[in-house]
């Protein structure tokens, strides 16, 4: 999604509403070049309800600046039509450019919520169980929930990103090792720091109000 608008109409009423589409509207990062650029081509605009609900189409031209692609030389189609549901092994294997690394899953900050079946530790085990048995049951529904599938896919250093300071990057960084299987040590961090945290949030709204 590039925009949106919502206006309020009385029954009959017509209004016409603009949505500026600027040059980031088209703009990828080219792994190659290293900076953004712009892929020229021809783009379909879709303007709807939602993204079942498709109320027009119309096709634009837009001129490139990137003087080399990355994927040029790799047969795509999933990539080039946008159909991210349908991805093949082998397809983001040439998306990637190199083999689908083996082994055990990693368990750090990049670790997302719906990998925690991969941890060693119950705790990350009811999690991901919980979320995979919600999500589950909203596709059964025929339409997903886009906040749990949201935080299916959070890693867990966004937690300390998205919670309003109530998680600190130090409490992440306990929560990790509870789930490596450091589950002393990784609790008795989580609470060290969640005790910091408050102390260092109590001290910066004190600095605050005195501003």
């Amino acid at each position: 999604m590039k925009g949106f608008a919502r206006v309020t109409l009385a029954p009959g009423e017509k209004q016409r509403i603009t949505i500026m589409l600027d040059d980031k509207a088209f703009r990828f990062w080219n792994v190659k070049a290293n900076r953004w650029e712009i892929e020229g081509g021809e783009y379909e605009l879709l303007v709807g309800a939602s993204v079942e609900d498709i109320r027009l189409c119309e096709k634009i031209s837009v001129h490139g600046t990137a003087t080399v692609h990355p994927y040029e030389d790799r047969d795509l189609d999933c990539y080039y039509k946008g159909d991210v549901l349908h991805v093949s092994d082998a397809d983001f294997e040439k998306l990637l450019g190199h083999p689908i690394p083996k082994g055990k899953t990693k368990i750090d900050r990049n670790l997302t919520l719906g990998e925690l079946n991969h941890a060693r530790s119950p705790l990350g085990w009811l999690v991901w169980l919980v979320l995979t048995i919600l999500l589950d049951v909203s596709y059964k529904r025929g339409k997903p929930d886009l906040n749990i599938l949201f935080q299916y896919n959070m890693p867990l250093r966004a937690l300390a990103k998205m919670t309003n300071g109530a998680i600190s990057m130090g409490m992440v960084d306990g929560i990790v090792m509870e789930l490596q299987g450091f589950w002393i040590l990784g609790l008795v961090r989580v609470i060290y720091e969640a005790i910091k945290n408050v102390v260092l949030n109590a001290q910066m709204e004190k600095r605050l109000r005195g501003a």
